[in-house]
């Protein structure tokens, strides 16, 4: 089953997918302790991803890989919630991804506990959100008739834009237009997967 969560996980996490099954139970749990406080914009010590790798004898490069994507999967859902994602689509998401049973479990009771409010409040705290556009519906129109005869035949791109305030935008564009809309679009979700994937470890703010 590939769900939107799904995807979005996939393209953020990129080659991070292929670390998830090899995140164990003993370990976690101070990684989604530390991802949840980041969150939360809680007090995070320096040095804490050394003392993880050194207690439970794990290379410090695997650990940064495990941290980044637990906080990744806390993100990604966080900002996920247009989509009212159900506990049982969650967890069988990460199952597809390959995550171990018991680290579902633990990051769902969190997800789904108390806790859920603090993360979505820290959340939005920290971040600055825009509208989302959740559906897009275009259509060809071809002027068959028109005063300027360069026009006559050439199709245009009607699209219509729905974003998650409720806001309906509808405008036109020429083909030439609507594949440099493309063009640029395409460019961007690449420079965003690129800026995500790199070293999300750094993205903790210590106080």
């Amino acid at each position: 089953m590939t769900t939107h969560l799904q995807m979005q996980l996939s393209s953020v996490l990129g080659d991070k997918v292929k670390c998830l099954a090899e995140i164990k139970k003993t370990f976690v749990r101070p990684l989604i302790q530390l991802a949840v406080k980041t969150i939360e914009l809680e007090y995070v010590e320096e040095g804490i991803l050394e003392r993880i790798s050194k207690k439970y004898n794990i290379p410090e490069k695997d650990v940064d890989e495990y941290y980044a994507a637990i906080y990744t999967i806390l993100q990604i859902y966080l900002r996920s919630q247009y989509y009212v994602i159900k506990p049982l689509e969650f967890k069988q998401c990460l199952e597809e991804l390959k995550l171990s049973p018991d680290c579902i479990e633990d990051l769902s009771s969190v997800i789904y506990g108390p806790k859920r409010s603090n993360l979505l409040s820290g959340l939005i705290q920290r971040t600055t959100f825009n509208p989302q556009l959740i559906s897009c519906r275009w259509r060809v129109d071809i002027t068959i008739s028109s005063n300027i005869l360069n026009r006559v035949l050439e199709p245009n791109i009607v699209m219509e834009w729905m974003y998650n305030t409720g806001e309906r935008v509808t405008f036109e564009l020429s083909l030439a237009k609507f594949h440099q809309l493309r063009h640029a679009i395409a460019t961007i979700l690449v420079e965003l997967q690129a800026l995500q994937r790199h070293n999300i470890n750094k993205t903790i703010q210590f106080s």
